[in-house]
């Protein structure tokens, strides 16, 4: 199996991605019977509900241990007290103290909606992007032509959540947003397993679409991506509403998931790092509030 190579800002230095318990996705994506289950049972949000209930029993608290030794959580920025979570999915969707996260208030400043490892394409040399093992074209993603002919020749920036993540997202600037748009879809993985043996993933996936109209960057398309399993995503605001840079958007229960942002053509220039490493085929590790890039 090759998992995801990272390359982390904070030391220069290219990473290999840390997975948790992916014997079961192993099966489940790489064995006949496994991809007989995962396109017949697992499609089902029946299934996927079944499991959420399970994650937020009394009965998970026992795996919270386990999985911030495996990834080395900082249990010192949770804002609550370890005893006080409920479940596992309590603990999943915890929020951090303040200033655990500083957001780069300089308005001209694009930065990250979350923490996750980010890739950036330029949609006017790519019309279906390659995002580790998949592929999908902005008609297929956004289910909207006009929209799709609107952004053909921006950037799209995929920023990729792994379990270990904080996965409460925000906004990336000031400004105002329109109802958010439900693309019905099914329930996939996006651990690096699934993602090298599941062509078109993306495209066939539960989303969320915002269109933010934000200060500094125009209008930006800003997609939320579920996960098998859960994948279920929480917003803050479903109708209009005028929101600030920092301020939380929504948060993903149980399961990896994606953020998908789209921007016109010229209007943001990305950090030089994120864009050498994209052209290597590295995600670039970034936290919710940090700098990506510059308004062009």
């Amino acid at each position: 199996m090759n998992l995801p190579q990272l390359y982390n800002r904070k030391t220069k230095s290219i990473e290999t991605e840390n997975t948790y318990k992916v014997g079961g996705l192993a099966v489940l994506y790489k064995s006949v019977l496994g991809k007989w289950i995962t396109y017949t049972v697992f499609n089902k949000h029946f299934i996927s509900k079944l499991y959420a209930r399970k994650m937020k029993s009394k009965n998970s608290l026992s795996q919270i241990p386990e999985f911030i030794r495996h990834y080395g959580i900082d249990t010192e920025e949770i804002k609550r007290p370890m005893d006080s979570f409920t479940s596992f999915n309590d603990f999943f969707i915890r929020e951090l103290k303040e200033g655990a996260r500083p957001v780069d208030r300089t308005p001209e400043h694009l930065i990250s909606p979350a923490d996750s490892r980010l890739m950036v394409f330029d949609l006017a040399e790519k019309d279906r992007l390659p995002i580790k093992g998949y592929w999908y074209n902005l008609n297929d993603l956004l289910r909207e032509d006009a929209l799709a002919a609107e952004y053909s020749d921006g950037l799209c920036l995929v920023y990729r959540l792994a379990p270990a993540d904080y996965h409460r997202y925000g906004y990336i600037d000031d400004g105002t947003q329109d109802s958010v748009i439900r693309i019905p879809g099914v329930l996939h993985s996006v651990n690096p397993i699934a993602l090298s043996e599941t062509p078109a993933l993306i495209a066939k996936n539960y989303r969320e679409l915002t269109l933010l109209k934000t200060r500094n960057f125009g209008k930006v398309l800003h997609l939320e991506v579920g996960a098998m399993m859960v994948g279920k995503i929480i917003q803050s605001h479903n109708g209009a509403y005028a929101f600030k840079r920092g301020e939380e958007k929504g948060y993903f229960e149980f399961g990896g998931s994606t953020i998908v942002q789209l921007f016109r053509k010229g209007v943001v220039q990305m950090d030089a790092d994120i864009m050498e490493n994209t052209s290597k085929g590295y995600e670039v590790l970034v936290k919710i509030g940090e700098k990506v890039g510059v308004k062009a």
